[in-house]
């Protein structure tokens, strides 16, 4: 649902409308984050729907854990996801990418502590990539607060930011389900290959390819 502040900041940069780009990014966290309550739920009762789905209760277990992690993770893409396209639209592209390699430089030996050193298992897994999502938006908003590169978009928090919630919504779900169905193809063999026989090892060979 992000894809919306893709399209509508380009056109504000292009018209040198310059603070309407802090506009679309408050405007689309904040339906980012409201949508993700939702799929919150979903994280929190994945064992129960992973086994109506016909997955098997090992599986159905051992997914509930790791997305337990997960989900302070999705929050953190509600806020990264717009503030990507903030900068790009921008052609602010390099602070991202240095972000993201210190990112990595934290998140491998963290994600080692978490699993073997400290026996947190898949809920380490987890909660190691939560950490590090937040870490990058944490980063990537000091970026914009202090860069003399966005000093024209960004003129800080807006009441403006929660009007035309709707319209943006409308625009947001449109682009949510073209993207959504081309990842949809995936996760459905993801779900096919948790009903074959073995599916710990049907379900590893596909981790694996």
């Amino acid at each position: 649902m992000g894809s919306a502040v893709e399209t509508l900041c380009g056109q504000a940069y292009g018209a040198s409308k310059y603070e309407m780009l802090g506009i679309y990014l408050q405007r689309s966290t904040i339906l980012l984050v409201i949508t993700a309550l939702p799929l919150m739920a979903v994280y929190i009762f994945s064992r129960p729907i992973l086994i109506l789905l016909g997955q098997s209760p090992e599986i159905s277990s051992a997914a509930a854990i790791f997305v337990f992690g997960l989900i302070p993770q999705i929050f953190a893409y509600a806020a990264n996801f717009p503030i990507q396209k903030f900068l790009q639209s921008q052609s602010i592209i390099a602070p991202s990418a240095y972000i993201a390699l210190a990112a990595l430089a934290v998140h491998l030996p963290l994600t080692w502590l978490a699993v073997f050193r400290w026996g947190w298992g898949l809920l380490g897994a987890g909660l190691t990539l939560s950490f590090t999502w937040w870490l990058i938006v944490a980063m990537q908003f000091v970026y914009i607060v202090t860069s003399n590169r966005c000093r024209k978009t960004w003129r800080g928090f807006s009441v403006q930011a929660f009007s035309g919630l709707w319209g943006f919504f409308r625009l947001s779900a449109a682009s949510a389900v073209m993207l959504s169905l081309e990842l949809w193809y995936f996760q459905i063999l993801v779900l096919i290959a948790g009903l074959l026989p073995d599916p710990e090892i049907a379900l590893d060979s596909l981790s694996v390819w």
